[in-house]
């Protein structure tokens, strides 16, 4: 399945990494197809929809029962870890979990890809947030590349691995979640294409931005607006990327520059985690990214803001209570869940189960 070393894989270009990794794995957002997001956000409404009935809460629990989980997350999460542990725990599968590379092997000296191989011995698949950029990748390398198969609709395949946020370049799932929030915001005004959506923050070091500007690809006339201080504005990567797809884009230094046009805003904090800080000191948001409530009277009544969480400063507190339908980012979270459900009911080939429920 896999003919190279691993130096030399990490050494390919994303893109050219993608005709391996095929379905075996979620490591970026740039796998998936408009047909992909679409099926995606399908599964996770009628997910969703069968919960709400003990007889389909059954039937989801029973879909994978029989597998277990290893959630693999050594940098912090709260939101990531919890939404796929319950997305787990509502398909039924057991769960089990490592968080701290002090109580591990690594800490004796131990290799990724020896704790990988040792993981994938137990469980059925793994889910991992790692600081290291490349994490993700090599789980995938040495799962393709073990012996241990699991059988997936009739086929043997490597345990899955899942990218649950490598380093701060990519939050596939987290981006897959964004777009199911963005399709429900825009339910009733044409859906996410010909929209105009504005990210704002630390859009360098924000994985979840980048890896959202990816899927950018696959809707019709959207146009981004990169709202950031310099210091922190959007990577020359993304940048090609979204110019080899002609999506178009604008960099702006305030909020208040395309609040009245916008149609979805996309709040990020300073990632500050990658500075060598003092724990609990944390740097103030610029003023001019930070959402006032006076800008809830000069969104669109269809736009909506949105947030990946947590947050500090750059969303003034008195908007999480304005009772306005267009801050979504409570609701994001729950949508988190149940496209992580879709996710992994997918990867097992158990999604045509649910949607013929």
């Amino acid at each position: 399945m896999i003919d190279i070393s691993l130096n030399d894989f990490l050494k390919l270009p994303e893109a050219d990494k993608l005709p391996y990794i095929k379905e075996y794995a979620l490591l970026y957002a740039q796998q998936f197809s408009r047909a992909d997001l679409d099926d995606y956000c399908i599964l996770a409404d009628k997910s969703r929809s069968l919960f709400k009935s003990p007889d389909g809460a059954r039937l989801l629990g029973n879909l994978l029962s029989n597998r277990i989980a290893l959630n693999f997350f050594v940098q912090p999460s709260s939101r990531t870890f919890l939404s796929f542990s319950a997305a787990q725990a509502i398909l039924g599968m057991k769960r089990m979990s490592l968080r701290d590379l002090n109580i591990s092997s690594v800490s004796k000296g131990e290799s990724l890809q020896d704790s990988i191989r040792t993981f994938i011995s137990y469980v059925d698949l793994v889910v991992m947030r790692h600081f290291d950029n490349d994490a993700a990748v090599i789980a995938f390398w040495v799962a393709a590349k073990a012996s241990r198969r699991v059988t997936i609709g009739g086929t043997e395949k490597p345990i899955p691995i899942i990218s649950g946020g490598s380093g701060n370049l990519h939050h596939p799932t987290q981006a897959l979640l964004d777009i199911y929030t963005l399709g429900k915001s825009f339910e009733n005004s044409g859906g996410i294409d010909g929209k105009k959506i504005m990210l704002v923050g630390d859009l360098k070091r924000g994985r979840t931005v980048r890896s959202l500007s990816y899927l950018m690809k696959n809707y019709k006339n959207v146009e981004l607006i990169f709202a950031a201080p310099d210091e922190f504005q959007m990577k020359d990567d993304i940048l090609k990327f979204l110019d080899s797809h002609a999506i178009p884009y604008t960099k702006i230094d305030s909020i208040s520059e395309a609040i009245g046009t916008a149609d979805a805003i996309y709040m990020t904090r300073i990632q500050d985690e990658w500075d060598n800080v003092k724990t609990g000191v944390h740097p103030r948001t610029h003023d001019n990214v930070i959402f006032k409530t006076e800008y809830l009277k000069l969104m669109k009544p269809t736009a909506c803001l949105m947030h990946p969480l947590p947050k500090r400063d750059e969303i003034e507190i008195d908007v999480d209570y304005a009772n306005d339908s267009r801050v979504v980012y409570w609701r994001q979270e729950r949508n988190g869940m149940w496209m992580r459900v879709a996710i992994i009911a997918k990867i097992f080939q158990c999604d045509q189960i649910i949607l013929s429920s």
